[in-house]
């Protein structure tokens, strides 16, 4: 395992996991190249949806991912995963970014009163929203800097991860109109990770209890 965290902690792993992370970007960008030549060959009939799900897709992957890494840091006993959550979670930014950017272009035409009507009539856009907007103070104090600035409320802050989750698996659970394969998935993983937090949690208080000179 000293051996795993000696490569983790490499500057050269690091900037090798950025760009995997960034992997579907690149796919969709040749997808896009591939469309260009051959028109319906990679987007299908509705090239805008196609789009707006891949990315929609890729965002609560790397979103999931980006809780999970402190689990399996912990399970694994390997701490030093934890130094890439930052890009983990700023890749899941990127990612709803670029979803929300592609519903706005592809699907609406950048049409504002478009927008509102769809907040206003569709409760997966709001769910959706709600994602967005709580990520973006995340990612705008995700520096060393803000933390230390911010000290112990930057924890308590960036407890809003869990608002984005629990919010973009009720955007994808009301989008899903027949199966619910997807959010099923997705659900039963985030039950997982909340049940391991909530594990650790009490573990901690146990170790910290018995520790204590009242316990004894």
């Amino acid at each position: 395992m000293s051996t795993l965290n000696n490569v983790l902690q490499h500057s050269g792993t690091k900037v090798c996991v950025v760009l995997l992370l960034g992997l579907p970007l690149y796919v969709l960008v040749f997808r896009f190249i591939q469309e260009i030549f051959a028109p319906g060959s990679s987007f299908g009939a509705d090239p805008g949806k196609e789009v707006v799900d891949y990315l929609g897709e890729w965002s609560i992957r790397v979103l999931y991912l980006t809780l999970a890494l402190s689990s399996i840091a912990r399970l694994t006993s390997t701490p030093t995963l934890i130094r890439f959550r930052r890009a983990f979670g700023l890749w899941a930014f990127a990612y709803v970014i670029l979803h929300f950017l592609s519903y706005f272009a592809f699907l609406i035409g950048f049409d504002i009163v478009d927008l509102y009507m769809s907040v206003y009539k569709r409760p997966y856009i709001i769910v959706g929203a709600i994602a967005l907007l709580s990520l973006i103070p995340l990612a705008i104090t995700s520096t060393n800097q803000w933390r230390r600035r911010l000290g112990r409320n930057w924890i308590k802050l960036h407890r809003l991860v869990y608002v984005t989750a629990i919010a973009a698996w009720i955007h994808l659970f009301w989008l899903e109109k027949a199966t619910f394969e997807e959010s099923a998935i997705y659900g039963v993983i985030l039950l997982l990770l909340a049940a391991e937090r909530i594990a650790n949690t009490i573990n901690r208080r146990r170790r910290r209890n018995l520790g204590s000179p009242t316990s004894t």
